[in-house]
């Protein structure tokens, strides 16, 4: 076989040395080259799905192809050069009812070159379900992807619209007693925030119009009551002996909840000033010194009786 070969070799090699033989060799490379690019090949071509003319009152529900595998078998210099979505498979619904539809899939399905053969498609059935549209107007629901931190709230909420229109099929539709937004983030800070968000469909075939809608709210601390039941009542920094009546008091305090939360009231912030005052009967205003944020709005009582017996040790 080897020596076949070098006997041929040396043929075109002689030949290539005259005008003649050149002339050979470059038909016999340029037939080569023809078969070639002209010998059949096989090729797996993805092309395009896509619907038209569908009825305005009819959606597509349960379409799980998005896209028809074709192998495609001829020449290298046809199949090698296909582009799919010059092949795109266009299905008219024109005449589709609501339900499942099947559609068989052939050849003449496709846009295919003079030429080509297809060998097999995948799938040889398209399989649709069509449910009739509903539309509603519905209102928002706007959703945050975490609660403020502790001590601040939202407040002042605008939403514009208020209401979208909801289109889908019916029993989705149905479902819906409001639409809910994306999950909003927002800067921890205290003031007003706007933002334009998209709304969610929750994984159901539906569309909303407008598709977004803009939010604006305050952030602001929380303000909050609390109690402060039978506090004792006692003197600050008064050397003798005296009482008190009544000994106890009750505040009621408000505020930010971050610093009302963890307030405490101990008889350095709460006691009677007697200093100054002499041996005998007094009627004495209580001293509450609380953080300047937070607001004392009720006391009971108003008022303390102290009786000195001594002053000094």
């Amino acid at each position: 076989m080897m020596r076949r070969v070098r006997v041929v070799w040396e043929k075109l090699v002689a030949l290539s040395a005259s005008n003649l033989g050149l002339k050979c060799l470059a038909v016999v490379i340029a037939v080569g080259l023809w078969l070639s690019g002209h010998r059949d090949i096989e090729r797996a071509v993805e092309v395009p799905l896509e619907f038209r003319n569908i009825p305005s009152d009819l959606m597509v529900t349960d379409n799980r192809v998005d896209y028809v595998v074709l192998r495609l078998m001829g020449p290298r210099t046809l199949v090698s050069t296909l582009d799919p979505d010059d092949m795109k498979l266009s299905l008219d619904l024109h005449a589709a009812k609501p339900g499942p539809a099947i559609y068989p899939l052939h050849a003449s399905s496709f846009h295919i070159p003079r030429g080509v053969t297809v060998a097999r498609i995948t799938p040889p059935v398209i399989q649709l379900r069509l449910e009739p549209v509903v539309r509603r107007m519905l209102p928002i629901s706007v959703q945050f992807a975490s609660k403020p931190p502790f001590g601040y709230t939202i407040a002042d909420m605008h939403i514009e619209p208020e209401n979208v229109l909801v289109q889908g099929p019916a029993d989705d539709v149905r479902k819906l007693r409001a639409v809910e937004t994306m999950p909003i983030d927002f800067e921890v800070k205290e003031g007003t925030v706007k933002r334009r968000v998209r709304l969610s469909t929750d994984g159901m075939a539906v569309s909303f119009s407008p598709e977004q809608i803009e939010v604006s709210f305050t952030v602001e601390q929380e303000q909050v009551s609390r109690e402060f039941p039978r506090i004792p009542v006692t003197a600050r920094d008064f050397t003798g002996r005296y009482t008190v009546t009544p000994r106890s008091v009750s505040l009621r305090v408000f505020g930010p909840k971050r610093i009302v939360g963890q307030l405490e009231l101990t008889s350095s912030h709460v006691y009677l000033d007697l200093e100054g005052l002499a041996v005998g009967e007094h009627v004495v205003p209580l001293t509450v010194n609380l953080p300047p944020e937070v607001a004392l709005v009720e006391q009971k009582p108003e008022q303390f009786h102290v009786r000195i017996a001594q002053i000094g040790s």
